[in-house]
């Protein structure tokens, strides 16, 4: 099946893909080295396989993930690809300039491609609202723009705020990840499990009609009820359990102040 992008835009796809993969090569080729040290090789093992499920998640899972094989063919598996490629080399050039000050060389590790590979499924998984909607110039403009935008936020929330970031990839993950810290009990986190599974379930049956159909919004890839909405429970039972962590801190506070005021006075 031939191409249905203009000839002007098949003309300039493979002329900018070209140009910008040479950029990126040159950049590489000043600013980064490997540093194969004695340390970092006796725990190669253990980063690796983690390193390589992931980029097999991100490379096959994302890229298969629910509607996308169906509606828009192998194309969506091969963009997912050549995002990811694009997307991991300039997330690690990106961490390694934003992560030392003044900026210097980048040491290239596993753990860095393996954060970069985590910072690109980010844009894999937002990327597909739009498939189908964007060309292929397009798309590798969203991976610079949101790469850019998620690396500098990244390194303003650790190094400034102290907090980190809540990684989940299923809907059960979404709404247990912002609040793991807080839940004092397993069933906790197994009701909230349970709910946003019911939601997402329920949201691909239900949603799609509201959405595509009463309100004309383009949404191919599931993302709001697998990972907005998911991600909504999560936030309101962080919130919640946070207001309940300090209720439970005051009333022990009340408690304990009480029963020493009650052996002063019987003492």
């Amino acid at each position: 099946m031939s191409s249905k992008y203009p000839r002007s835009v098949r003309c300039s796809l493979p002329l900018w893909a070209l140009t910008l993969e040479a950029a990126l090569i040159l950049l590489f080729f000043f600013f980064t080295y490997y540093n194969a040290s004695l340390e970092d090789q006796k725990g190669l093992v253990a980063s690796y396989q983690v390193c390589q499920d992931l980029t097999v998640m991100a490379a096959l899972g994302l890229g298969f993930f629910t509607s996308n094989l169906r509606r828009h063919s192998w194309s969506s598996v091969a963009f997912n690809l050549f995002m990811l490629a694009l997307g991991v080399q300039w997330a690690i050039l990106l961490d390694g300039f934003l992560s030392q000050f003044p900026p210097g060389k980048v040491v290239i590790k596993l753990l860095s491609i393996r954060l970069a590979t985590r910072s690109a499924m980010s844009v894999l998984i937002s990327v597909s609202a739009v498939l189908g909607k964007v060309n292929l110039v397009q798309l590798v403009v969203m991976v610079l723009v949101e790469l850019t935008v998620f690396g500098t936020m990244r390194m303003v929330i650790y190094n400034i705020f102290g907090t980190y970031m809540h990684n989940a990839a299923l809907a059960g993950g979404v709404a247990v990840s912002a609040s793991c810290h807080l839940i004092p009990s397993p069933w906790i986190a197994m009701v909230l499990g349970l709910v946003a599974g019911l939601i997402s379930i329920g949201g691909a049956k239900c949603l799609p009609v509201c959405f595509n159909r009463v309100l004309g919004i383009h949404e191919s890839h599931s993302v709001h009820y697998t990972f907005g909405l998911p991600g909504l429970l999560g936030e309101i039972a962080n919130i919640v359990l946070m207001v309940l962590q300090v209720v439970w801190a005051s009333s022990n506070m009340f408690a304990s102040k009480s029963q020493n005021m009650e052996r002063t006075s019987c003492g």
